[in-house]
């Protein structure tokens, strides 16, 4: 017999399968509610982090406890459903896990996922803390199809990680999808190269992908991007809601007639009321009043003229009643089966007691001025905005995200759809910041007078 020491290797892990698929069941629930809460208009960060975020970490980290195991058993069985809740949710566990067949198996799915599961991956992706997560994809995904590329850049460019991507050859693509990704992107690289490559970014064909270069062009301060954005908004058409939202957020009294006039077309009114919220001007009070008046878009227009004035319509009592169901059901032939039964967020917005907010504007409309901007009452600045960021309504938070990254050139970018924790670590990034940059029209380097 030789003197070498019998090894007897650790028995495996006793893995408990019906927790595990409960705590599977309940990340799909818990990421299903988290991504509707991100749109609601009574929720704010932090009862998001309490009531479904901490949940929800909690029934990932049950996923990841079975390590490799579960890889094959159900996260990634999982990747080949339909659903995207459940996908998203067991992308992010296979990355976050740390196992290699974890990775494999992601990679394997991203590679061969149809346009429709890509969101869904994507998500999962851009949701994982680690950057060296997405620095390893970058090799797999170089020759992958362009939709799949572009769901890699999305995903880097919403953690901040810049690949070193080719921007030329991604802006010169005949994929749509991939001009827009670079051009986001783009916005992470260094100045010299957003110098080289933005003037590219702003003429490209694809309305989507200028409207997100024009962004990028403002973060970055670039010459003549504000003065394409007015132009874009005072075009009028269809799909450059953006641009009209910056005009409003960024503009002058002068800018803020470009959002008034779309209001007389109709495809353009929703955009143009929620870009009016935000533009905080007495001009859009009295406009959101009009249209409660004509009986448009009532919800929507009374949601932007409280963020304006700082109206309360429950603590004032001017919020309807609800109106009372029907008794009898819906007629099986009457009845559209494909409906999206999920409401949209803004029908979930209180409904106004609609003569009682007109008397109180007519009470309280001479305490305006006419040249200032205003949000929930009050004149616009830092404290305001930040205030927004974090204790806002969730859905208002977004759009004040891109103004705080335009007016801070870029040093400080909050991704309003991360997980909390990350939120929180970006806002702090606030502190010590110049606080006139916040207040006033937007007027930097690339300034008003460029398109006067």
């Amino acid at each position: 017999m030789s003197g070498l020491a019998v090894v007897t290797p650790p028995p495996a892990a006793l893995v408990f399968w019906d927790i595990v698929e409960e705590s599977f069941d309940e990340a799909e629930f818990l990421w299903r509610r988290r991504d509707a809460a991100l749109e609601a208009h009574d929720r704010t960060l932090a009862q998001v982090e309490t009531w479904i975020e901490e949940r929800l970490m909690g029934a990932l980290d049950g996923l990841c406890v079975a390590g490799g195991a579960a890889v094959d058993r159900v996260l990634a069985p999982a990747l080949d459903g339909e659903d995207c809740s459940q996908i998203a949710a067991s992308a992010y566990a296979l990355l976050s896990g740390g196992t290699v067949a974890g990775a494999e198996a992601f990679t394997s799915a991203l590679l061969r996922a149809s346009d429709t599961k890509l969101a869904a991956l994507r998500r999962g992706l851009e949701l994982v803390e680690d950057a060296r997560v997405h620095l390893a994809l970058a090799a797999s995904v170089k020759a992958a199809s362009p939709s799949v590329r572009a769901a890699f850049f999305d995903a880097c460019a919403f953690r901040g990680v810049l690949v070193s991507p080719d921007f030329g050859n991604l802006l010169a693509s005949a994929s749509a999808d991939l001009q827009r990704a670079a051009a986001r992107l783009l916005r992470f690289a260094p100045a010299p190269v957003q110098r080289e490559w933005l003037a590219r970014a702003l003429n490209l064909k694809d309305r989507t992908a200028r409207d997100v270069a024009v962004e990028t062009g403002l973060v970055a301060g670039f010459p003549g991007t504000w003065a394409l954005c007015c132009d874009l908004a005072a075009a009028q058409i269809r799909g450059s809601a953006a641009m009209r939202l910056l005009a409003a957020m960024l503009g002058s009294e002068r800018d803020h007639k470009i959002v008034l006039a779309a209001l007389a077309t109709e495809g353009l009114q929703r955009d143009a009321i929620w870009a009016l919220g935000f533009g905080g001007r007495r001009s859009g009070a009295d406009a959101c009043v009009e249209l409660l008046a004509q009986d448009r878009h009532v919800k929507l227009a009374a949601e932007a003229f409280c963020a304006i004035t700082g109206l309360d319509l429950r603590a004032a009592g001017l919020v309807a009643p609800p109106v009372p169901e029907a008794d009898e059901p819906i007629a099986f032939e009457q009845e559209d089966l494909d409906a999206d039964l999920e409401p949209r967020s803004e029908e979930l917005l209180p409904t106004p007691d609609v003569s009682g907010v007109i008397r109180w504007w007519s009470q309280q409309r001479s305490h305006f001025d006419g040249d200032s901007r205003y949000m929930g009452g009050r004149p616009a600045s830092f404290d305001l905005l930040y205030g927004t960021l974090v204790n806002g309504p969730m859905r208002r938070r977004h759009a004040t995200a891109v103004e705080m990254a335009i007016r801070t050139e870029g040093r400080v970018q909050v991704q309003t759809r991360a997980f909390a924790p990350t939120q929180r670590r970006q806002m702090a990034a606030f502190a010590g910041l110049p606080r006139e940059a916040f207040s006033g029209p937007f007027a930097r380097g690339m300034a008003l007078s460029e398109r006067r």
